[in-house]
């Protein structure tokens, strides 16, 4: 079971190393630097993603100097998303699932991996919708920006549940992962958050994903290396 955990934690590491690289790679995008040089600042991809019509993405594209840098800049992030946070996240959690339950597949395990895979189905729709919107902005609707939401939505939704998931099967593995455990809960508060107020609690719903996943990518980093506390 040793070996089989650790060639989890060295699994989940790698995805987990991938997802953060990618993260860090949506800041260097040449067209968000070139939005940003132009003081039009970056693109505002949550707030896109939670626009429910037209009206809220086209206010997000303000002021109309900066349309076509603000709109180039969101297309190469989800462009970015579709090709490789997507996967590299979707890995992340499916390896992490079962890395949290030290290499076991207990039925909270299995629903993690459920929920990881229906997160992934709701990203690719929403992203590509939101990919749909800005290749002609004058063409958009309000159907197409609500179909966006509500994917997106369903994705931070089933981002939460399987926080929840990842912390139930720390905490019931032997020995206990109470710090794994206490830090999955972290998104779940952050989708709440949101869930009452998106536009208020936004930085909340992003804090929760960084302590969850940090803190999962830290542990799994520190067992690929020294292996697991027997």
């Amino acid at each position: 079971m040793t070996s089989n955990t650790r060639l989890w934690a060295i699994l989940t590491a790698l995805a987990g190393l991938a997802t953060l690289a990618v993260t860090v790679g949506f800041r260097i995008l040449p067209e968000v630097a070139a939005a940003q040089a132009a003081g039009c600042g970056g693109p505002q991809v949550i707030a896109f993603e939670f626009a429910r019509t037209v009206a809220e993405a086209l206010a997000l594209f303000q002021p109309d100097r900066c349309r076509a840098d603000l709109v180039a800049a969101m297309d190469a992030a989800n462009t970015l998303d579709v090709r490789a946070y997507i996967p590299a996240y979707t890995l992340f959690g499916v390896f992490g699932a079962i890395f949290a339950a030290r290499g076991g597949r207990p039925p909270l395990v299995l629903l993690a991996i459920l929920a990881s895979i229906t997160a992934l189905v709701a990203d690719y729709v929403e992203t590509l919708g939101l990919l749909a919107i800005t290749a002609d902005l004058g063409a958009a609707t309000d159907a197409m920006a609500g179909r966006a939401s509500a994917a997106a939505w369903i994705k931070f939704g089933a981002l939460a549940a399987h926080g929840l998931l990842v912390a139930g099967a720390s905490f019931l593995t032997t020995p206990r992962r109470w710090i794994v455990g206490a830090a999955m809960i972290a998104p779940a508060i952050g989708f709440a958050a949101a869930a009452i107020d998106p536009d208020r609690f936004m930085a909340v719903l992003s804090l929760g994903y960084v302590i969850g996943w940090m803190t999962l990518l830290v542990v799994a980093i520190k067992e690929s290396v020294r292996g697991p506390r027997p």
